[in-house]
C-alpha cells in the first residue's frame, strides 16, 4: 500500500541580513622538526622507531607571521577512522559511528604538551612533546597534537547599517593536525572484519560495521556494495573508494538510501571489496521499521514518497471491529423461539 506523505512548509519570510566575516588569514605556520628516528621517506608528520619503555621528545616549530602576538592553543589526539573513511586527530569522541577497541591505542594518554602559548610577533617558537613509549607487542600506535590560533575577540559589536541590514563580526579560528605515528620494533597480523548491517533513519542511511583489530594501519579499504529487497531484487548499489582504517578501530561504514521511496521491510546489504590483499564478502539483512520510516519523513526528507506496509495494530483492530459487528449481525438474524 502506498502511502504519500504531505508536510505543511512554512517559509519564514525574514529581513535580509548581510553577515561580513572579518578577515582572519591564518597567521601561524606550522613545521614538525625531524628526529633523528624519523623515517627519512615521510614528509609532513611524524613517523618515528621507537622501543618499548623509552622517552621521546619530539618538537614542532610555530612561527607568527602578523605584527601582533598570537596565543595558540596545543591539545593531545588520538587517532579515530571516519566513518566514511580516513583517519582524522581530536582529543576524544563519544559516538556510536566511531569507537577505539581499547585503552591501550588512547595516544592521549602517553603524550605531554603545554596547555598555550603566546608568540610575540615575527617570532617562532618550539613546542616540545613528550611522548612515553608504552609497552606494546604491536606494531603501531597513532595519535597526534591540535595547535590552534586562538581568536582574539573582536571589539566591534553588531552594527545596525541601514534599515534590513546588519554586519555581524565572526571569529575564526585556525587549526593544525600533526600525526605522531610510533613504529614498534615488532609485526602485527592484519585482522579486518564486517559485522551487522542497519539502518539510520537520521540520515536515511545504511551501514554496515567494520573493524581493524590489529596494531597497525588498514590500508586499501575498497569495494562494492548493493541493497537487496525482501524478494532478492537490487534496487540500488555503489561503491566505496579506497581508504584507511586508524589501528584498533570500528566504524559504521554508511551507504546512502538512493530510493526514492521507502518501506517498512527487511532487506539484504551485499560487500564485497578487500582490505590490502584479504578478500572480503558479506550478506547482511537488516530491517527498516514503520518507526524509522516516519522519522525519515520528519526528519531527512517530509517531501518524499514513502512506500509502507500497513501496521500491524492496524490489523488488530480491523479484526476486532469486524468480530463485533459479525457478531451483532447473527443475533440479529437468530429466529425468534416464541
Amino acid at each position: 500500500m502506498f502511502i504519500r506523505v504531505f508536510a505543511i512548509i512554512v517559509f519564514l519570510i525574514s529581513l535580509p541580513v548581510y553577515v561580513s566575516a572579518a578577515e582572519s588569514p591564518s597567521s601561524m605556520q606550522v613545521e614538525p622538526i625531524y628526529p633523528a628516528n624519523q623515517v627519512p621517506a615521510t614528509k609532513g608528520y611524524f613517523d618515528v622507531d621507537v622501543k618499548p619503555g623509552e622517552q621521546v621528545t619530539l618538537y614542532v616549530r610555530v612561527k607568527n607571521t602578523d605584527k601582533n602576538p598570537i596565543t595558540v592553543r596545543i591539545e593531545k589526539a588520538n587517532a579515530y577512522t571516519n566513518p566514511t573513511g580516513g583517519i582524522f586527530y581530536e582529543s576524544e569522541i563519544d559516538s556510536d559511528d566511531t569507537l577505539l577497541l581499547e585503552d591501550a591505542v588512547r595516544m592521549t594518554d602517553f603524550i605531554e604538551a603545554e596547555g598555550s602559548i603566546t608568540i610575540p610577533a615575527g617570532e617562532s617558537f618550539e613546542v616540545p612533546i613528550r611522548v612515553t613509549v608504552p609497552e606494546s607487542d604491536g606494531e603501531t600506535l597513532l595519535g597526534g597534537i591540535l595547535l590552534t590560533q586562538v581568536a582574539e575577540p573582536k571589539d566591534e559589536k553588531i552594527k545596525e547599517t541601514g534599515k534590513d541590514e546588519a554586519k555581524f563580526i565572526v571569529n575564526t579560528e585556525t587549526r593544525y593536525a600533526i600525526a605522531i605515528k610510533l613504529n614498534f620494533p615488532t609485526k602485527s597480523v592484519p585482522n579486518f572484519s564486517l559485522g551487522k548491517a542497519g539502518f539510520i533513519s537520521d540520515t536515511a542511511k545504511v551501514f554496515i560495521e567494520m573493524t581493524n583489530d590489529a596494531h597497525l594501519i588498514q590500508g586499501e579499504i575498497e569495494g562494492s556494495y548493493s541493497v537487496l529487497d525482501n524478494e532478492g531484487a537490487k534496487i540500488f548499489k555503489g561503491i566505496m573508494n579506497p581508504f584507511n582504517m586508524a589501528p584498533k578501530s570500528k566504524i559504521r561504514f554508511p551507504f546512502a538510501w538512493d530510493q526514492e521511496t521507502l518501506e517498512d521491510s527487511t532487506y539484504t546489504l551485499v560487500v564485497n571489496g578487500h582490505a590490502g590483499e584479504k578478500e572480503f564478502s558479506t550478506e547482511e539483512n537488516f530491517t527498516i521499521s514503520n518507526k524509522e520510516v516516519q522519522e525519515y519523513a520528519e526528519k531527512t526528507n517530509p517531501n518524499a514518497e514513502l512506500k509502507q506496509g500497513i501496521p500491524t495494530w492496524v490489523w488488530i483492530v480491523g479484526a476486532i471491529v469486524f468480530g463485533i459487528i459479525m457478531f451483532f449481525v447473527g443475533r440479529r438474524k437468530k429466529p425468534s423461539t416464541e
